[in-house]
């Protein structure tokens, strides 16, 4: 049976199916539009870190909420947008305009040629993968200090400059860049899903031999919503590096990965305004619990335990298999 046309599946959901959207995302988008006009200055800082937490849990949903394609990635694919950014605008602040949508296309061509031959792993084995990916990062970087700076991290001197609009800068200004780019990822996340892209996706998370019977390629598919998600990490890591003006393989370890697939989990993979909403609230009062230390860690491993233990199936269609079955079969 000839494969699925690719150019076809990029098509664009009808006006309607965009337009049933607008309600809720002004319910979201526009609340948090008067937050950041509201908020001082000095509250901006976190609730910024908060936002690009929220960026790559939208980037996250489009490989596991569409494909179901487990990754613990995301925090190697924002910090290689950050890091890329970094050496390159620092070189050429003028080219700043130019050297971003580079960046970004080469983030989305590195995800998609990851994801494509992991399609050969089990899914168990593929979020294992992945979590290589995160751990060859943080050590790739660790082991260039003359270019990267190491584990004592980089200093950037240079704002991104883009032609009119001049420096970036500022807390306010980065909040509603960071709100845009979590808006523009909305968009896309939304025509997407509508398209004939997303229900080869769907099709391939729920029943990968029924999707295969009808022309879908499953490997090309997935590589191409892993890649959007590399992506739209790298431009949230881009952006952050300058905002921030310093930059350490500890603030895209791991431990980003884990928590972008937490809040996922908490709001339901596959759904969109759910996620997004627990990483701004609970994050915010995990944040603000300041008694809890270095056992707000500890809150977040046991939140993703729980999330996997009690209801693995439907909200990590991709780490199911992580879970023994003998456990998952006692606590249903």
């Amino acid at each position: 049976m000839p494969e699925l046309d690719m150019t076809q599946t990029a098509r664009l959901p009808n006006p309607d199916a965009l337009s049933r959207e607008a309600a809720p995302a002004a319910a979201f988008f526009v609340p948090l539009a008067v937050l950041g006009l509201l908020l001082p200055s000095y509250s901006l800082l976190a609730v910024n870190q908060h936002l690009l937490l929220a960026v790559n849990v939208l980037a996250l949903n489009f490989c596991l909420g569409l494909g179901g394609q487990a990754s613990l990635a995301q925090g190697a694919f924002c910090g290689m947008g950050a890091y890329l950014s970094a050496l390159t605008v620092s070189a050429w602040p003028e080219g700043a305009a130019i050297l971003l949508p580079i960046i970004v296309a080469v983030v989305f061509v590195t995800g998609a040629l990851i994801s494509y031959p992991m399609e050969a792993l089990g899914e168990g084995f593929l979020a294992m993968a992945t979590l290589g990916i995160s751990l060859i990062f943080t050590n790739v970087v660790h082991s260039l200090p003359e270019l990267t700076g190491g584990g004592e991290g980089m200093v950037l001197h240079e704002p991104i400059a883009l032609p009119i609009i001049g420096a970036l800068q500022g807390d306010r200004l980065h909040y509603f860049l960071l709100l845009a780019l979590l808006a523009v990822g909305v968009y896309l996340y939304v025509c997407m899903r509508g398209s004939r892209l997303g229900r080869a996706l769907m099709a391939c998370r729920e029943d990968s031999l029924a999707a295969a019977a009808c022309g879908v390629s499953r490997p090309r598919v997935r590589a191409m919503a892993f890649g959007l998600g590399a992506a739209l990490s790298a431009v949230a890591g881009a952006l952050y590096a300058h905002y921030a003006g310093f930059i350490s393989p500890n603030q895209f370890d791991l431990h980003l990965s884990l928590k972008a697939l937490l809040f996922l989990v908490i709001g339901g993979p596959g759904r969109l305004y759910p996620p997004l909403l627990a990483v701004l609230l609970l994050e915010t009062a995990l944040s603000e619990a300041q008694i809890l230390g270095e056992a707000r860690t500890l809150a977040h491993g046991l939140l993703l335990a729980a999330a996997l233990l009690f209801d693995p199936e439907r909200r990590l269609p991709g780490l199911e298999s992580l879970v023994p079955r003998t456990l998952r079969r006692r606590i249903s």
